[in-house]
């Protein structure tokens, strides 16, 4: 089972993993429709009109300890 890792940041954030609009980011299917990211999608302001939020897909563990201190994340298995 895959762990993926969701980070919420702001556009200049220095930020591991890949931003979910990027063409690079590696797709899921159905992750963003899981009542569970969808919460937390929408506790943290993320959508259309939020151009200032951002949110980050990691995939390896070893980049974790990147994360800024403070940022918001979420930590699924699939």
């Amino acid at each position: 089972m895959p762990t993926i890792h969701l980070i919420s940041a702001a556009p200049g954030d220095h930020v591991p993993g890949h931003e979910l609009a990027s063409p690079d980011c590696p797709e899921y299917l159905g992750l963003l429709e899981r009542p569970d990211v969808q919460a937390w999608m929408d506790t943290i302001g993320y959508g259309p009109e939020a151009e200032d939020e951002l949110i980050y897909l990691v995939t390896d563990d070893d980049d974790l300890d990147a994360i800024p201190a403070g940022f918001e994340h979420l930590t699924i298995e699939l």
